[in-house]
């Protein structure tokens, strides 16, 4: 669940971040760390062992999912040119039965953990026939056509 942050009743928001820098491996590849800096100039160095990776996505996309329905922001358009995402390296996708009959996980496994995305079970197909009318356009070959 999340909350509304008051400023004026605590104080500040908080720092704003600048960089995550000194990223690396601990513990024979089990763990990561990094640093977080501020544009006020904190560092606070950070390790979580790779399950931990998840809970901090889902909790970051729990958070953008509040301010988006705090702005009552549109659901965005698909850009008409390339978008600068930062991608992440996927190993592969599935699918898993959800919490309740109406919900599915896709499950994306990268390297070390999984990250399961909740889609209504009722828009499967429609899922299903977009991955695969673009894997189809992706995977054409130059001399196909698209």
């Amino acid at each position: 669940m999340t909350k509304r942050i008051q400023p004026e009743s605590t104080g500040k928001a908080g720092s704003k971040l600048a960089t995550i820098s000194n990223m690396g491996t601990l513990d024979d590849g089990n763990a990561v760390a990094f640093t977080i800096e501020t544009e006020d100039g904190n560092r606070l160095a950070l390790h979580c062992l790779l399950p931990e990776l998840g809970d901090i996505f889902c909790a970051l996309a729990t958070l953008a999912k509040a301010a988006g329905e705090e702005r009552n922001a549109p659901t965005p358009e698909p850009p008409a040119t390339h978008n600068y995402l930062a991608p992440i390296p996927a190993q592969g996708i599935g699918f898993q039965a959800g919490r309740t009959p109406d919900e599915t996980l896709l499950v994306v496994r990268l390297y070390g953990f999984d990250m399961a995305f909740s889609v209504p079970s009722s828009g499967l197909v429609r899922l299903a026939d977009d991955v695969a009318r673009i894997a189809r356009t992706l995977s054409a070959g130059s001399n196909q056509p698209q």
